[in-house]
């Protein structure tokens, strides 16, 4: 199941995605309008998104189990590698567990130092003390020989690791849980309507566009700025 912010993330993101779609039709009419005799002297026509008003139901499904260190990192690992990991390769995977219980131990130690200094929510110097958890485990599973890194990025495992790492801890210190919600209609129909809840969101159009111009040194620079 889904959490509410990606669920509403997916939904700008699919209304942004629309747009683009549209912009593409509007290029593709623009040429065929150059071509014509009559047409090229015609405006394109190109929409713009207004407002978009939406009513969106969904219900809580309670908070997500928490997991402790070893086991969410495997899980990202396994996430991001795919089929890149072999887990039947037994000796390899269980030294990949073994290592990131050892991992686990100094996590529970920074954990320790972040609390003392008893901030009431994660800093960005705290949040570094965590990036060599991710470089340390990027490292190692570097030595692998059940991971072929044929379609995996070190660079991507290791922002992955560290952006779930900061979310756990982050989870931990500010106190925060992490819904997920049921949003499927067949699902939401076998509710009783007093367990729904309705989020009312807008969505209106900001765009950017690219701006071109030369500085003191002559040099051509191109910029985005507000329509």
């Amino acid at each position: 199941m889904p959490k509410l912010r990606e669920y509403l993330g997916g939904i700008v993101s699919e209304i942004a995605s629309a747009r683009k779609m549209t912009d593409l039709q509007t290029v593709q009419m623009a040429k065929e309008y150059a071509q014509d005799d009559l047409l090229k002297h015609f405006s394109i026509p190109r929409m713009k998104v207004g407002t978009v008003d939406l009513t969106i139901p969904f219900a809580t499904a309670g908070n997500s189990p928490k997991m402790i260190f070893r086991d969410f990192t495997y899980d990202e690992i396994t996430k991001v590698a795919k089929t890149d990991y072999d887990p039947s390769n037994i000796k390899e995977d269980q030294s990949l567990k073994a290592f990131l219980i050892n991992q686990e131990a100094i996590h529970t130690d920074i954990l320790k130092k972040i609390k003392e200094q008893n901030t009431p929510t994660l800093t960005n110097d705290q949040i570094e003390y965590l990036v060599p958890l991710s470089k340390n485990i990027v490292e190692f599973c570097k030595s692998l020989s059940n991971l072929s890194w044929k379609t995996t990025n070190p660079d991507v495992l290791f922002q992955s690791l560290s952006d779930r790492i900061t979310l756990e801890t982050r989870k931990i210190i500010e106190k925060t849980e992490d819904y997920e919600i049921i949003i499927e209609a067949g699902k939401l129909m076998e509710l009783d309507v007093k367990c729904l809840v309705f989020a009312k969101m807008s969505v209106s159009e900001a765009g950017m566009e690219w701006s071109r111009y030369e500085d003191i040194n002559g040099n051509i620079v191109e910029t985005l700025i507000p329509e």
